[in-house]
C-alpha cells in the first residue's frame, strides 16, 4: 500500500516537472506570433498611408524607426520571453504614432482645404461685385465642400486645393484684367468729361455730338461681359477726348494767330510798312472768333489770320530793307543805320544793295562816323583782343571776307557763326563793333568795294 502511493506521487510529480517546458514554449510561440502579425499590421498601415499620400519625412522616420525594433535580439533562451514583449510593446507605439501623423496630416489639409475655399468664396464674391462673367470655371463651392468632408487620405484633400487654387488663379486673372480694361474706361472718360467741361465754358462751339458719344459709352458699360468688350468703348472715349482737345486747341490757335496778327500789324505800322487793307481783314477775322462753332471752322479762321500775318510779314521786311536815304553822289558808298540795322551800298547816287546786318552790342558799339576802307583780307582770322575769362573774350574766327573801316579792328565782314540778322540782333548777341553781313551779300560787297570807298556810320 505504502509503495503504491509512492508510485503515485512520482508520477504526479513528475507530470508536473514536464509541463513546465511544454507551457513555456506555448507561450513563447504566441509572443512570436503576436510580434509578426504586428509587423505585417504596421508595414500594411504604413503602405496604406503613403499610398494615401503621408509624408515622405514622417514615413521615413517610421521606417527607420521599425528598422530599430526589428534590431532587438536576445543572447539568451530564458530572455527571450522579455525580448518578444519588448518588442510587441514598441510595434504597437509605432502604430499609434503612424495613426496619429496620419491623422494629423489629413487634419491639416483639411484646413488648407478650407482656407482655399474660403479664398474662392471670397473671390466669387469679388467678380460677382465687379461684374465679371464666370466661363468655364466651377462656381459651386457646396461641391467642394462636399467633396472635402468626404476625404479621407492627404492626398484626395490637396487634390481638391489644388483644383481650387488653379481656378483660383484663372479667376483672379480674369477679375485683374477686368478690373484694369474698367480703369483705363474710367480713366479715359474721366479724361473725355473733364475736357468737355473745360469746353462747357464757351458757349458758342458745338458740343452735343461729343456729349452724346461719352453718354452713349456710359450706357455701354453697363452691359459689359467680357475684356474684350472694353476695346470698342474705350477706342471711342478716346476719339471724344481727342476732338474735344482737338476743338479747344484750335480755338487756343486761333486766338493766338489773332494776337500775333495783330501785334505785326503795330509793329508794321509803327514804322510805316505799307499794309494796305490788311487792318480790316484781320478786324473781321476777330470779329468771327467768337461765335465760330467747330474745329474746321476755328481753323479756318487761323489759317487766314496767318496769311495777313505773312503779308505784314513782307511789308515790313520791305520797309526794313528799303535803301537807307542818303544823298550819295558820284563814285562808291557804304551806308550803315545802327538803328535800322540795314546796310545800303550805293552807286553814283543809286542803291545797289540793301541788306540786314548785325552790329556792335550796347557795351562795345559800332562807332558813328565817315570813314573810308583801308584794308582787305580774304581769308581773315579774327583774333580776341580780350584775354581769355573776359566777358568780351571769344575763341580765334575765321571769316571769308573782311574790311576793315576804322583803325583799332573795326571790320565788315561776313560771320560764318551768326543766323539772325537784323533789327535786335545788335541788343541780345551784337558783334564786338564790327559789322556782320550774311554770306551772299558780303560776296557782292568784297568784289564790289575797292580800298579807299567812303563807309558812313550813322546812327
Amino acid at each position: 500500500m505504502r509503495g503504491l502511493r509512492r508510485l503515485v506521487f512520482v508520477l504526479v510529480v513528475g507530470g508536473l516537472l514536464a509541463a513546465v517546458p511544454l507551457s513555456a514554449v506555448a507561450s513563447e510561440n504566441f509572443l512570436a506570433s503576436s510580434v509578426r502579425q504586428a509587423e505585417v499590421g504596421f508595414n500594411q498601415t504604413l503602405a496604406d498611408a503613403v499610398q494615401g499620400g503621408l509624408d515622405q519625412g514622417a514615413a521615413d522616420t517610421l521606417t527607420w524607426r521599425y528598422t530599430q525594433v526589428q534590431a532587438i535580439r536576445t543572447s539568451s533562451w530564458w530572455q527571450q520571453p522579455i525580448t518578444e514583449h519588448l518588442k510587441l510593446d514598441a510595434l504597437n507605439q509605432l502604430n499609434a504614432d503612424l495613426q496619429a501623423i496620419y491623422q494629423q496630416q489629413i487634419a491639416e489639409n483639411r484646413d488648407a482645404l478650407q482656407r482655399q475655399l474660403h479664398r474662392w468664396n471670397v473671390m466669387l464674391a469679388e467678380a460677382k461685385d465687379a461684374g465679371v462673367p464666370i466661363e468655364g470655371l466651377d462656381a459651386n463651392s457646396a461641391r467642394f465642400a462636399t467633396a472635402g468632408a468626404q476625404s479621407t487620405t492627404p492626398d484626395q484633400l490637396i487634390a481638391l486645393a489644388s483644383v481650387l487654387g488653379h481656378q483660383y488663379s484663372i479667376l483672379d486673372g480674369q477679375v485683374a484684367s477686368f478690373r484694369t480694361a474698367r480703369a483705363q474706361v474710367d480713366a479715359a472718360m474721366q479724361t473725355a468729361s473733364t475736357l468737355l467741361a473745360n469746353a462747357g465754358q464757351y458757349p458758342q462751339l458745338s458740343l452735343a455730338t461729343f456729349q452724346a458719344q461719352i453718354t452713349a459709352a456710359n450706357a455701354a458699360l453697363a452691359s459689359v461681359q467680357s475684356v474684350d468688350a472694353f476695346a470698342p468703348i474705350l477706342a471711342q472715349v478716346q476719339q471724344t477726348a481727342v476732338g474735344v482737345q482737338g476743338l479747344l486747341d484750335a480755338r487756343t490757335a486761333a486766338i493766338n494767330q489773332l494776337a500775333d496778327a495783330q501785334s505785326t500789324l503795330a509793329s508794321a505800322q509803327s514804322i510805316g510798312a505799307l499794309v494796305g487793307n490788311v487792318p480790316g481783314r484781320i478786324n473781321g477775322l476777330a470779329a468771327q472768333l467768337p461765335t465760330a462753332p467747330d474745329q474746321g471752322t476755328l481753323q479756318g479762321i487761323a489759317s487766314a489770320l496767318l496769311q495777313q500775318k505773312q503779308v505784314l510779314a513782307t511789308a515790313i521786311f520791305m520797309k526794313e530793307m528799303s535803301p537807307i536815304a542818303y544823298n550819295a553822289g558820284a563814285g562808291k558808298l557804304i551806308v550803315v543805320s545802327l538803328s535800322r540795322q540795314v546796310l545800303t551800298a550805293y552807286q553814283d547816287g543809286n542803291a545797289v544793295l540793301s541788306t540786314y546786318i548785325t552790329t556792335g552790342r550796347p557795351a562795345l558799339p559800332t562807332p558813328p562816323g565817315i570813314y573810308h576802307v583801308f584794308r582787305r583780307y580774304s581769308p581773315y582770322l579774327m583774333v580776341s583782343p580780350w584775354a581769355y575769362g573776359s566777358p568780351f573774350w571769344y575763341p580765334n574766327s575765321w571769316t571769308n571776307w573782311a574790311m576793315e573801316f576804322a583803325g583799332g579792328g573795326y571790320f565788315i565782314h561776313d560771320a560764318p557763326w551768326r543766323t539772325w540778322y537784323g533789327p535786335g540782333s545788335n541788343t541780345y548777341a551784337g558783334t564786338h563793333g564790327c559789322v556782320n553781313v550774311p554770306y551772299n551779300q558780303m560776296a557782292f560787297l568784297w568784289n564790289w568795294t575797292p580800298i579807299g570807298t567812303t563807309v558812313v556810320v550813322q546812327n
